[in-house]
């Protein structure tokens, strides 16, 4: 009987899909995929139930510490399977592992099983594969998961934090092959594609022919996320990007740090000011969805540097603003530089920062908590009109107040429901007037509210003929669409058919 062989995924979420092990699918390889939101017990019983001969693990940051364990419980139940450990969290033999696959996996894992010759301990990659060697890797598309895709291979940066730092040399897929797969997820009306390439623009030919084709061939439904060089866009992209219908395209903008010192000790060139500019372009357009991140624990970058280059960020007003928080990655050339940057940092995966001779822990646990803000507050929606009137002179002194306040009053200990946020912000503003007006926008921008929160109910009145199933008519005190916040009463109509909101001005009362 032929082996029987596993191909194992553990996403960090469940809307996640694992482009890796459909990359490496064959027709005698099974494919699975879990997460690690659920219960290693019962990841084991699924997989012990098929009775493998072989497991293959695709490892990561996320997943590394459950797959050891579940490899480990393996060893002891069922000690006659193969175990293959391979991804970016395999840069040396795996003590866990029978076979470890380093690099590029898809030609030694076809090696392995095919069986054709002993197998080794170790497998690295000598020879790449070919992009359009590699099958499509979707069979079928399932609701509401965010589906992978890879149009190049490798990075024209060298981000010592990155792992694309150890390879050299970009390798891209054949346009028409790019061509026809781009056109399958256009045909299913996929909800969300994002592509992997780690700087899409960097070749500027495949880059515009790629948003060409999905300019003209949009379906009306799909989003493509890329994540790309700010500073590298020019006239002619920006021009060919501001034709694309609003929701077709979503971009990741890795700002990382303003700090020039900073972005030169990591090895990023980046003309800051350009990328800027480019953003002010963007959001100036209005049809792309922006990101924004910055890493916190870099060299060179202190405190007051961080802040400075979190209010640069801030003050472009992007969609989404990622905090995230340096990882010393196997095999990354900042990982081997850490001593020389007096970097400290957790033992197991994820691998993040605690210090370094720039930044304390106390420092690095403070911008923890304003992430939590950032991230509750500014990064989900329902929050926008008061949000960015409180931040409006300084928002990081705004997001570090709130944090403060948040963990003083204990709120950090809680779980919270929606409405009650709009209430602990509301107290946070000292139970101002322009705060309850702004947070009032925000719910009925977010809900067609019908119960509000006590603050808001002891002033409200309205007319029944001015409410519907589907709409209403409200009253506020300020002229919430001026900057100034104008003390001025106006009307306000919202409209909730097809699933967002309208809204419209009436003039005053």
């Amino acid at each position: 009987m032929p082996m029987k062989i596993i191909l194992v995924a553990i996403n960090a979420k469940f809307i996640h899909s694992s482009l890796s092990v459909r990359c490496l699918r064959s027709e005698n390889v099974h494919v699975r995929e879990f997460t690690i939101n659920q219960p290693e017990d019962l990841i084991i019983s699924e997989l012990f139930s098929q009775s493998p001969d072989m497991l293959a693990f695709s490892c990561y940051i996320w997943n590394i510490e459950m797959v050891n364990s579940i490899v480990r419980t393996f060893r002891k139940i069922l000690p006659s399977v193969k175990i293959i450990l391979g991804g970016p969290e395999i840069t040396e033999e795996h003590e866990n592992a029978d076979i470890s696959v380093i690099g590029e996996g898809e030609l030694a894992f076809k090696e392995i099983i095919e069986g054709n010759q002993a197998l080794k301990k170790v497998y690295k990659t000598t020879e790449v594969v070919a992009l359009e060697d590699i099958p499509f890797a979707y069979t079928k598309f399932e609701e509401n998961k965010i589906l992978y895709y890879e149009s190049s291979r490798g990075c024209v940066n060298n981000c010592a934090y990155c792992l694309s730092s150890t390879t050299k040399g970009v390798r891209f897929m054949p346009m028409e092959r790019a061509k026809a797969d781009l056109f399958v997820f256009l045909s299913n009306k996929v909800k969300q594609v994002k592509f992997v390439d780690r700087t899409f623009n960097s070749n500027k030919k495949h880059a515009t022919e790629i948003w060409r084709y999905l300019i003209e061939n949009d379906n009306g439904t799909s989003n493509f996320h890329f994540e790309i060089a700010g500073d590298l866009l020019d006239d002619d992209m920006l021009s060919l990007i501001a034709q694309a219908r609003k929701g077709l395209f979503q971009f990741e903008i890795g700002v990382q740090s303003t700090n020039e010192k900073t972005l030169n000790a990591i090895g990023r060139k980046t003309n800051t000011a350009k990328l800027f500019e480019n953003v002010a372009k963007l959001k100036t357009a209005g049809n792309v969805h922006l990101h924004l991140d910055l890493i916190a624990g870099l060299p060179f970058e202190d405190y007051s540097t961080f802040v400075r280059s979190f209010n640069d960020v801030m003050r472009c007003y992007p969609d989404k603003f990622q905090l995230g928080f340096l990882k010393l990655l196997k095999g990354s050339a900042l990982r081997a530089d850490a001593n020389k940057y007096g970097i400290k940092f957790k033992d197991s995966a994820p691998y993040e920062i605690l210090e370094n001779d720039f930044i304390s822990f106390a420092e690095l646990n403070t911008l923890k908590k304003v992430e939590n803000m950032l991230d509750l507050f500014y990064n989900s929606s329902g929050f926008k009109t008061y949000i960015k009137y409180m931040m409006r002179e300084n928002p990081y002194d705004f997001f570090h107040s709130l944090a403060l306040y948040w963990e003083q009053k204990g709120y950090h200990l809680l779980a919270h429901k929606k409405m009650a946020l709009y209430t602990i912000l509301y107290e946070f503003s000292d139970r101002s007037l322009k705060a309850r007006e702004l947070l009032k926008f925000d719910m009925l921008c977010w809900e067609n509210i019908r119960s509000f929160p006590y603050w808001i109910e002891e002033y409200y009145r309205y007319d029944n003929k001015n409410l519907t199933k589907f709409s209403g008519i409200h009253t506020f005190k300020y002229d919430i669409f001026s900057d100034a916040l104008q003390e001025k009463e106006i009307r306000v109509s919202f409209n909730y058919k097809g699933g967002s909101t309208n809204v419209s001005s009436l003039g005053r009362n």
